[in-house]
């Protein structure tokens, strides 16, 4: 494990030390004393001591000539060994470390790639940028493609924060952006998925754009037509559901007359046909006659709907004086209690009726001589009138109550029956309610979209309704050719929204869309190769710019190993803008990579994305000078115009790495762009000779080199180092393998 835990700072050295001519080992130049107490302080030395120095030792330690002898750890408290010990002795904390480093697609930027996609981000949202534009991220498996496309959008984003109008709007706002995995693509049409994908996007963040865009995919005539059906379809569902409403609301008002007439089974139903013997004889002793439970279940409904405790008291009061034989009781107990009162008046005043019908007239004296005789029997007169007064009454309460027992027995089955029922109709009355007020809505949802696709069917019909053109006979309106048309008529209304020639706002509009594929090495090479093409023909619009993500290895895997020239023409149609991943990456990102692995994030030197008002612009202007090199260098880069072009626009990304090697810079993307075999092998060979301060010369070259390096040193003096350089730097711009 002692080899292991040697910091790479060694082999640092040890790289340096080469020959830059014959590429072997010289003397090995000592390790900074720094270095070797920063990997004895590390987490991973803690316990060992490294005896003797690389570059005092040579390569005996390095190589396994003598292993370092661990040393025993402190056993002090706390465990700190002699590495977690500060120079005054006491114990520090010992640092936590991974002891395993995840694949994750974002993280620290340890290959420095921030400061690279910088010229990037600026480009794809800068306000004199033509679109579309595909920019490719480039790599082999692992090399960092989605951390970096990551990174790139967010950039592009923090770009994109400026506020309009502001004296430094100079990247447009807003964008749209939309990241896409091609993984979950796989099953799909691909231009169905983009097109997908892209309407759900816009469909949140721009609602007026997609659905503009959606509308315009179809011939309004023929949507006008299905949205004035669907108006009528949800105008006459809402005429139904409005009648079940109505049919709800009526069978809550009749509900007590439902259960009572029209639901057999039901509670009162059953307790009424019970009793149907006794509830016939009552009714029929109060001079109610006809059907026993139906007169029964209309009295009740009577009492039912009389409304509140008083009114069915008063209900109940009826049964003592509104039915036969009530009244003659009644009538009867009246007249008993005045006869009881009139003889209780005739006893206590006796003596002066008797007088006066003594001194009335003497043929009225032997009465009432007899009266006085018999006068006593007024008493039992008025007692037998009390008493039967008195049974009158009672008699009249028992018959009342007698009768009234089976309505308010069937009063309280009919309540508990009623609640429950109105229960459940309250739920559905309150269900249908709610689905009444939806459908209101979407009827005049579509009441709106009917009428703006009358609208646009308006507009279309130019020549008026009686000379309006059909749509093509020969139109092929397949899934994938509106999606097609669906990604066209995004970049149409974008054109004319801030035109203000569409019913879309400017500000409901983005100025640009960004649209960043990932994992497409990940499929298949037929299916990549078809979903690069779908992307290219989707986007290939004004306004679109495309993030792409992959291995060109992996996409051109079904090519001939010998046709590079057939894989970078492959590539040339799929990505305007190429950026390789990790190209010319220095030893000390190796150092920065293991030390990211094992944890030590604090030796690591990362820039974060920062907001634009921190953000420095790039100078995208070109001077006279520069015009004029790029002039000479044109024939060397091609003899196509799209050659010429992607190596003007290379050049303006690239420059901002080597402002001050800008003509050998330009040079190098010359040659890679447009270079035969034989002059990229010739200029290799000079790069790999000469020392870095030493003129960088071409030996055997022909006569389009010769001329177009010679451009270059009229330009600046050029350098073996600087040719390595600017060499490095349009490796990461090439299309070759």
């Amino acid at each position: 494990m002692a080899k292991a835990t040697i910091d790479l700072s060694a082999t640092r050295e040890i790289k340096a030390a080469r020959d830059p001519k014959t590429n072997k080992l010289g003397k090995l130049a000592p390790c900074a004393p720094s270095e070797l107490e920063r990997a004895k302080g590390s987490p991973h030395m803690d316990g060992l001591e490294t005896k003797g120095n690389v570059g005092e030792g040579g390569m005996r330690d390095f190589a396994g000539g003598r292993r370092p002898e661990p040393i025993a750890p402190s056993l002090s408290p706390g465990g700190a060994g002699n590495g977690n010990r500060n120079e005054s002795g006491t114990a520090r904390p010992a640092k936590k470390s991974k002891i395993f480093a995840a694949d994750l697609p974002h993280g620290d930027d340890v290959l420095g790639l921030t400061a690279a996609l910088q010229p990037l981000a600026e480009l794809a949202v800068h306000c004199d940028t033509e679109a579309p534009l595909t920019i490719g991220l480039l790599g082999g498996p692992g090399s960092g493609k989605s951390f970096a496309l990551a990174k790139l959008v967010a950039q592009i984003e923090a770009l994109s924060t400026i506020e309009p109008g502001s004296a430094e709007a100079t990247f447009l706002n807003p964008i749209a952006s939309l990241k896409i995995d091609a993984l979950e693509l796989s099953g799909e049409l691909p231009a169905v998925a983009l097109a997908g994908a892209l309407y759900d996007e816009l469909a949140g963040a721009f609602p007026d754009l997609a659905r503009e865009a959606a509308h315009a995919v179809r011939d309004p005539l023929v949507v006008a037509r299905e949205a004035a059906e669907q108006l009528d379809i949800g105008r006459r569902r809402l005429d139904t559901e409005r009648q079940n409403l109505a049919e709800i609301e009526s069978r809550r008002a009749r509900l007590t007359e439902t259960i009572l007439f029209e639901q057999p089974g039901s509670q009162i139903d059953a307790y009424a046909r019970a009793n149907r013997a006794k509830i016939e004889s009552r009714l029929e002793g109060f001079g109610i006659t006809g059907d026993a439970i139906q007169n029964y279940k209309s009295m009740l409904r009577d009492i039912a709907e009389s409304g509140g405790a008083s009114a069915r008291a008063g209900a109940a009061l009826r049964s003592f004086w509104a039915f036969k034989g009530q009244t003659r009781l009644l009538v009867t107990a009246v007249i008993l209690i005045l006869v009881g009162l009139g003889c209780d008046a005739a006893s206590t005043h006796q003596t002066a009726w008797l007088a006066w019908l003594r001194g009335a007239n003497q043929a009225f004296a032997p009465s009432a001589a007899w009266l006085a005789a018999n006068v006593a029997w007024l008493e039992v007169v008025k007692q037998f009138a009390f008493v039967g007064a008195g049974l009158a009454i009672a008699a009249n309460l028992w018959r009342g109550g007698r009768f009234m027992r089976p309505f308010f027995r069937g009063i309280r089955l009919l309540e508990a029956e009623v609640a429950a029922r109105r229960r459940d109709l309250d739920g559905l009355y309150a269900h249908q309610m709610r689905r009444v007020d939806a459908l209101a809505a979407d009827v005049e949802l579509i009441g709106r979209r009917a009428a703006e696709a009358d609208r646009r069917a308006a507009s279309a019909g130019t020549l008026g309704a009686d000379h309006h053109v059909e749509p093509s006979p020969f139109a092929n309106l397949t899934p994938k050719s509106q999606a097609e048309r669906f990604f066209g008529a995004i970049s149409g209304a974008i054109q004319r929204g801030w035109r203000g020639g569409t019913p879309v706002t400017a500000t409901a509009l983005p100025r640009r869309i960004l649209v960043a594929l990932d994992n497409v090495d990940c499929l298949p090479q037929p299916k990549a190769s078809e979903l690069l093409g779908a992307a290219r023909r989707a986007f290939d619009h004004a306004g679109f710019v495309t993030l792409i993500a992959a291995d060109p290895a992996r996409l051109t895997a079904a090519m001939p190993a010998d046709s590079s020239q057939d894989r970078r023409a492959a590539l040339e149609k799929w990505v305007q803008v190429p950026f390789r991943i990790g190209a010319g990456l220095d030893d000390g990102r190796y150092a920065a990579l293991v030390d990211h692995a094992l944890g030590r994030s604090e030796t690591i030197q990362t820039e974060a994305v920062r907001p634009r008002s921190q953000l420095g612009t790039l100078d995208w202007s070109i001077s006279a000078e520069e015009s004029n090199l790029l002039t000479a260098l044109a024939p060397l880069a091609g003899q196509s115009p799209r050659a010429v072009k992607r190596f003007v626009n290379l050049y303006r990304i690239a420059r901002a790495q080597a402002p001050a090697d800008k003509a050998i810079l330009g040079f190098m993307l010359a040659l890679d762009q447009g270079g035969s075999s034989a002059e990229i092998a010739t200029v290799e060979k000079a790069l790999a000779t000469g020392e870095p301060d030493s003129a960088f010369v071409i030996e055997q070259g022909n006569p389009r080199l010769d001329l177009a390096l010679a451009r270059v040193w009229a330009n600046q003096h050029v350098t073996a180092g600087a040719a390595r350089r600017a060499a490095a730097i349009a490796q990461g711009f090439s299309l070759r393998g």
